[in-house]
């Protein structure tokens, strides 16, 4: 059996002091990737943060800026739906206190992670972010990816997914760690497979539970590594800038400590210099994998010219790989 590819993008603005624009961070990054993956008959998940589609919807109120926003998202999303990608649920539940002023998106991260509220609002938020996508999309959305890998402790988190019908995640990415105070996680422990079965506990493998898993693509990254990024980052120019246009949430330094002092496991992405470490990944899967797929993921706005260049590059080098969307999981789905 041939590796499968999964090319899985978190759809969504910036969350720091700026969110950018909805042209320069969703709508050009996604069309420029578009023209790469059609070379090669590739397909894309796009996990769309669909608390800002609520939010565009609730706060519209006739700002012209904003109906453009949701056309412009939605015409995407559609297009690319008919054209045979595929669109799934991504939460980030800070947008129930996001409000829009006249000078843009007042982003207010206290509450990031659906643990910040109660079993009640979860619910709620699960099921009318997910009917706002599927005003756009249709009766497809069946699979999540939690916003900032923010998924445990999950029974809560789940309990409210089943009850909305979703039942596929693609959150867990092998030995993948962060201390961070808001964004933390811990995936240490997790099946070194490409898939699973789990019901309350994402990292423990239960045959009849009621989500199933489709790990991201873990990648082992050296500290040299992440020096290199970070004097990138700050030079980045021509080719080597990112799309996007807003800028990041700041994590705590005991986050970049790490990064800088250690190695550490990221995941397989196409942002930026990390889409230099594909082939390595790869490798790596190959090696480790039974029956792998190979699940790299991005975020649209920070794509770079040159982050999509090296996939074109990767997947004229691996014509073997299978591309595939989440829709061809669908018969794994529980009876």
């Amino acid at each position: 059996m041939s590796t499968r590819l999964l090319i899985t993008l978190d759809y969504e603005l910036f969350f720091g002091r700026q969110t950018g624009t909805v042209e320069h961070c969703m709508i050009r990054p996604i069309s420029e990737l578009k023209q790469v993956v059609d070379r090669h008959n590739a397909k894309l998940t796009l996990f769309v943060d669909a608390g800002y589609l609520y939010q565009l919807k609730k706060q519209v109120n006739g700002v012209s800026a904003l109906e453009d926003d949701y056309r412009q998202i939605k015409n995407q999303l559609q297009s690319l739906v008919e054209a045979g990608h595929d669109v799934q649920l991504h939460i980030h539940p800070h947008w129930e206190d996001t409000v829009y002023e006249s000078d843009g998106w007042q982003i207010d991260t206290r509450r990031y992670r659906l643990h910040d509220f109660s079993p009640d609002e979860m619910e709620r938020i699960v099921g009318e972010y997910k009917q706002a996508l599927t005003d756009i999309v249709g009766d497809r959305v069946f699979a999540y990816r939690a916003g900032g890998w923010c998924m445990q402790p999950f029974d809560k988190i789940g309990d409210a997914l089943h009850r909305h019908g979703i039942w596929l995640d693609s959150t867990v990415y092998s030995r993948g760690y962060s201390p961070d105070d808001i964004r933390g996680f811990d995936f240490r422990g997790a099946p070194e497979q490409a898939t699973w079965w789990f019901s309350d506990d994402p990292l423990q493998n239960q045959t009849e539970g009621r989500f199933y898993e489709v790990a991201i693509t873990g990648c082992k990254v050296s500290p040299l590594f992440y020096w290199k990024l970070a004097l990138q980052k700050k030079l980045a120019r021509g080719a080597y800038k990112a799309f996007g246009d807003g800028q990041a949430m700041v994590a705590n330094s005991a986050y970049y400590r790490a990064l800088l002092t250690r190695p550490s496991y990221s995941v397989t992405s196409i942002d930026g210099a990390k889409a230099g470490l594909l082939e390595q990944s790869y490798r790596q899967l190959n090696r480790e994998v039974e029956n792998p797929i190979f699940n790299v993921m991005g975020h649209p706005k920070a794509l770079t010219p040159d982050s999509l260049q090296r996939l074109d590059r990767f997947l004229q080098r691996h014509p073997e790989l299978e591309s595939v969307t989440l829709q061809d999981f669908k018969s794994q789905r529980p009876a």
